[in-house]
């Protein structure tokens, strides 16, 4: 279905909150799968999402609004939208974790306290790409998924599945209990170099803030803990980029063998 016309502001729906996300990466990512109900879709006239003919063949079903320059820009004045930006609705995260009983090489990735939205989007994103199975995040003092996370992590959001725990730390022990090995990303005198830890199996990463680092009480449960040495004359590294280099050291281990 297609409109010409701009589109009044429609009701949240009352069991799941109604989510915008901007860009041709997360229109696709959206349209490509089935775990999202699409709500709206607006589309700037000629613009350059217009113009992608894979695009508008995933959009022939769906509703989509198409706006002239001085509509879109009205109603979407910020952020990057490259012409483009889909309204939706869903759950984003599960309260329970799934059984990995029979997996092998499984990661999750646990985030300890990570407060900033732009880590979190990051992170989402890096994870996909890094092919982690599921990121695991506390209910509470944790960024929550706000439409700035979902933009950073540039549709990666809707194939990483997001564990929300009520108590972060038990949620961990379970996993250890079930042949989880648990490695703490920390800088102490107990730490193994990043690139010497086997990352095979069945693992869980765990990072926390920069401000803060890992919980005490979570990196008790940690089997082994990571460090990444630092070269420079700032003695911090981003968060999102430790995970990085910890996630696609895993991937390099994982493809040498």
């Amino acid at each position: 279905m297609y409109f010409n016309i701009d589109c009044p502001n429609r009701m949240k729906n009352s069991n799941n909150q109604n989510f915008t996300c901007k860009g041709i990466n997360c229109a696709y990512a959206l349209l490509d799968s089935d775990r999202f109900n699409i709500v709206n879709i607006f589309m700037l006239k000629d613009g350059r999402a217009d113009k992608e003919k894979r695009l508008k063949s995933l959009v022939r079903h769906q509703v989509v609004f198409y706006l002239n320059k001085d509509q879109f820009f009205r109603k979407f004045s910020e952020g990057r939208s490259q012409g483009v930006v889909v309204e939706f609705h869903g759950r984003l995260f599960d309260n329970m974790l799934p059984d990995f009983k029979d997996s092998y090489d499984v990661c999750l990735l646990a985030l300890d306290q990570i407060e900033d939205p732009q880590n979190f989007g990051q992170i989402i994103r890096t994870a996909d790409c890094a092919g982690i199975d599921g990121i695991i995040v506390p209910q509470h003092n944790s960024a929550p998924i706000t439409q700035t996370v979902l933009q950073v992590s540039q549709g990666a959001f809707v194939n990483m599945p997001i564990y929300q725990l009520t108590n972060l730390s038990q949620g961990i022990k379970e996993l250890k209990n079930n042949d989880f090995w648990i490695i703490g990303v920390e800088n102490s005198i107990d730490s193994k170099l990043w690139h010497e830890v086997d990352y095979s199996g069945k693992t869980v990463i765990v990072v926390g803030s920069e401000g803060k680092g890992i919980r005490q009480k979570t990196i008790k449960n940690c089997d082994f803990k990571a460090t990444i040495p630092m070269k420079g004359k700032i003695n911090s590294l981003n968060v999102s980029a430790a995970v990085s280099a910890i996630l696609f050291e895993r991937q390099r281990q994982l493809n040498k063998d």
